[in-house]
C-alpha cells in the first residue's frame, strides 16, 4: 500500500490548482519569479516569461482555467472509492498523454531543440508556448499525474486482492 493514498495527491494538486488561481488573478508575477521555473528554465535555455509582471487578461484567464480545473477534481476525489478509481484511471492517461505532449514540445521545438526553427522570421503558432513557466507546469504537473496514475494502480489491485478474499471467504462458508 502506498505512503500516500492516490486521492490525498489529487486533493493536494486541486488545491494548489485553485492556490495558484487565486496568485494568478491577484500576482502573476510571483509564479513566474519561482525558483524551480527559473532553474529549469535556465537549464535549458528556454526564454522567461515577461508579461505576467502584473495582472492582465491572460493571467485572468489562466487563472479561471486553473480554478475550474481544481474543482472539478476536487469534486471528482470526492466520489465513491470504486467509481473514483475507475474515473480516475480513464482520465489520467488522457492527461498524462497531453502534458507529455506539452513538455515534450516546449522541449523539442525551442529554439536550439532537435527540431527548433534555425532561422529568424515570422514566429509560428506555437511560439508562445515555448517559455520556461510553460515547461515548469507541464514538468511538475507530469510527474504529479504519473505518480497519482501508479497510485491508483496499486489501490486498484489493493481493492481486488481483498474483493477476491472476501469472495472466497464466502464460499468457503457456503
Amino acid at each position: 500500500m502506498a505512503l500516500i493514498s492516490a486521492f490525498t495527491i489529487i486533493r493536494a494538486i486541486s488545491l494548489f490548482h485553485l492556490t495558484a488561481a487565486f496568485i494568478f488573478l491577484t500576482a502573476p508575477r510571483m509564479i513566474s519569479d519561482q525558483n524551480v521555473v527559473f532553474v529549469l528554465g535556465e537549464s535549458l535555455r528556454l526564454p522567461h516569461v515577461t508579461s505576467l509582471d502584473k495582472p492582465n487578461e491572460a493571467s485572468a484567464f489562466i487563472a479561471i482555467i486553473l480554478a475550474f480545473l481544481g474543482l472539478a477534481d476536487l469534486t471528482a476525489a470526492s466520489l465513491n472509492e470504486d467509481t473514483a478509481i475507475e474515473y480516475w484511471l480513464s482520465n489520467v492517461p488522457m492527461r498524462l498523454m497531453f502534458l507529455f505532449s506539452l513538455t515534450g514540445y516546449v522541449y523539442l521545438f525551442k529554439d536550439d531543440g532537435l527540431l527548433g526553427r534555425r532561422s529568424v522570421g515570422k514566429a509560428g503558432p506555437g511560439e508562445t508556448l515555448r517559455n520556461s513557466m510553460v515547461f515548469t507546469f507541464g514538468f511538475m504537473e507530469t510527474v504529479t499525474w504519473f505518480w497519482i496514475f501508479t497510485s491508483l494502480r496499486e489501490e486498484r489491485r489493493e481493492r481486488s486482492k481483498k474483493r477476491l478474499e472476501k469472495l472466497r471467504a464466502q464460499d468457503n462458508t457456503l
